[in-house]
Parts: C-alpha cells; structure tokens; sequence
C-alpha cells in the first residue's frame, strides 16, 4: 500500500511539473568507441542541460587484452555557447563541467578499479523539430583510478584513460519529451 501511495505521489509530483519537463526532458542510447549504454538529459534552463550517462566501458575488449566489460557513470552540467535555428532543427554547441566514476581498466592495470574524475565536456547537438535528438559530443576526464597494478600491489594512480580517451566521440541519439 505504501508503495502506491509513494507512486501516485511521485507521478502527481511530475505531472505537477510538467512544464519544466516540455522539451527539456530526453532519454536515449548513448555509443562510443568508449562504451554504449543509456542516457538522460535535463534542461534545468533553456541554456543549461545536466547531462546523465550510465555505460558499459568497454576498454580492451575491442583489441582482446580484457574480456569483460567495466561500468561507467558521467555527469556533465552543460552551458549553451552558441545556437543556430534552421527550418527543421535547432544546433547548439555545450561546453561544461562534470564528474565520473566507475569500475573501469585502466591502461596499466591488472584487473579493474574504481575510478572518480573530475570531467570537461563538449558537445554539439541537433534537435529536430519532431521530438528527436543527437548529440556528438568528447569529453576529458582528470582523476585517480584504484587497483592492481602491473608488477603487483593496490594502489592509486592517475587515470589515463581519461585523458588518452579524450577526444574519441561520442554519439547519443535520443526521444526529446
């Protein structure tokens, strides 16, 4: 019973809010080189977007040094720079920050680790007049990844996947609410 009292709750609550969600709420794939996983954004304002993507980071599975795939949570709060309107589409360029973290290989790694960075993103995004968008965008991550080392021994290190993954793109294509 408490469970759906907090479910109506819940659903009033955004039905309430239905006009900070028109054309601000998009959910999607997201696919990279990097990973492939889901996405969702949220335009808090018409210039600003946080951004959410939940992915399986597949580092080393496409050359054959790893076989199983790490986890990877990205959050970036984009500011709007510049806006083109054309008949049929609106493009924007975002830049902003943001933070990662994740269970994730590293490039000198043995085995897996938790990673926490700090990120910087730039994406250009096309939204179509008929509730779809895509967004091509690459992001820089700066931070520390835990783990088994080669030669032996847990320890911290930089991340340097984040930084040598950089500017592989990414391309998230989504249902605009």
């Amino acid at each position: 019973m408490k469970t759906r009292i907090s479910i109506i709750l819940a659903i009033s609550l955004l039905a309430m809010q239905s006009n900070a969600f028109a054309g601000g709420l998009s959910a999607g794939l997201f696919n990279s080189y990097k990973g492939f996983g889901i996405c969702l954004d949220y335009a808090a304002t018409e210039d600003i977007i946080n951004s959410y993507n939940l992915f399986a980071d597949v580092y080393g599975m496409y050359d054959g040094s790893h076989d199983k795939a790490g986890v990877k949570f990205v959050y970036l709060h984009y500011n709007k720079l510049a806006t083109i309107d054309a008949k049929y589409a609106q493009y924007d360029l975002f830049l902003g920050p943001g933070a990662s973290t994740g269970y994730v290989w590293d490039r000198a790694a043995e085995s897996r680790g938790i990673m926490l960075t700090a990120d910087l993103g730039l994406a250009f995004r096309a939204s179509f007049k008929r509730s779809m968008a895509m967004e091509f965008g690459v992001c820089a991550e700066l931070g520390f990844v835990s783990g088994k080392q080669r030669g032996g021994g847990t320890r911290i290190k930089i991340y340097d996947n984040g930084l040598l993954q950089a500017l592989i793109p990414t391309l998230k294509i989504m249902y605009v609410f």
